[in-house]
């Protein structure tokens, strides 16, 4: 088996897939920032795919704006924090604060996921290359965009999407071990939610953040958490092209996904490779859809799914 790209989504698949023995070929020279947003799951199914033991916790939200902080949502706030985010007015995860079970992968986790495979760096996909014959499967998390123009697609829609840069650090003074979340509506703002998970604290950005994280961090650790933050360490900044993605004509992305399969023996898999709104959770699930089609190898049951 190959698996294309050393994301998040490469990442599961090969774990979930070891029977297969797969190889994932990563187009960069070292593993990808795959994850440097929230590493917070709704169900225990990642780790428990992967064998990596996950921190079943509550989350308290939040969202402030016009420096106070409210507990329930609203129109106006929904759709102002959507259109911040995307750039279109559509349901967020902000519509829900109530209290909610997550579970919290380890800080490498990455690291831990990457351990378990093999992976091959420098290592593209191009059209000579295609089609691939049956005989070994492949799983492709590459952009829909991107692969698109690999294999030639005669009908390449515009692709919209929004970057989205993070600011993180580990909370030193004082000891924290809490749980929140607060989301930020206000346009004014770069930031649009930052979360403390257990001593971590991590600001996600809509707009290129102007000042240094430190700062950002440990105001909004004041302001808004009421923790008085004396040291943050470990402080990165990171950016992410396809940040928040905003769909396309659904027809035409499932008649891509089905090509691509019956024309060139690949599956899609991930939110960028399918377009399509996706949580990590849902990935285990979309990997045992994949290794059924590889087991049946039957194209009329990929043609089914993919109406």
């Amino acid at each position: 088996m190959i698996i294309y790209g050393a994301g998040m989504a490469g990442l599961l698949a090969a774990n979930s897939l070891r029977r297969f023995k797969p190889v994932i070929k990563e187009a960069q020279s070292a593993l990808p920032n795959n994850h440097s947003a929230l590493l917070r799951f709704r169900t225990a199914n990642v780790g428990a795919t992967c064998g990596i033991p996950f921190k079943k916790v509550n989350v308290t939200k939040a969202i402030s704006y016009e420096k106070k902080l409210h507990t329930t949502p609203t129109i106006f706030f929904s759709n102002l924090y959507s259109g911040k985010v995307t750039g279109a007015v559509e349901s967020r995860s902000i519509n829900d604060i109530d209290i909610s079970e997550r579970y919290i992968a380890p800080l490498n986790l990455v690291e831990l996921m990457a351990g378990n495979c093999d992976i091959e760096y420098d290592a593209t996909l191009s059209a000579d290359m295609l089609p691939f014959d049956n005989t070994v499967p492949v799983i492709s998390t590459i952009p829909m965009p991107v692969i698109m123009k690999i294999v030639g697609w005669h009908n390449i829609p515009e692709f919209k999407f929004k970057k989205i840069w993070t600011q993180s650090g580990i909370i030193d003074e004082p000891d924290v071990s809490v749980y929140q979340t607060i989301y930020y509506p206000d346009p004014m703002a770069t930031h649009y939610r930052i979360s403390v998970i257990g001593n971590v604290v991590i600001a996600e950005h809509s707009k290129k953040p102007e000042f240094a994280p430190g700062p950002v961090l440990m105001g909004a650790l004041r302001d808004d958490f009421g923790i008085n933050a004396t040291r943050i360490a470990d402080i990165k900044s990171s950016e992410q092209k396809y940040g928040k993605i905003l769909p396309i004509d659904e027809r035409l992305r499932k008649e891509f996904i089905f090509h691509l399969t019956k024309e060139h023996g690949i599956y899609s898999l991930g939110r960028f490779a399918t377009w399509r709104q996706l949580l990590l959770d849902d990935i285990v699930d979309d990997v045992a859809v994949i290794e059924k089609f590889i087991e049946s190898d039957a194209v009329y049951d990929i043609s089914l799914h993919s109406k």
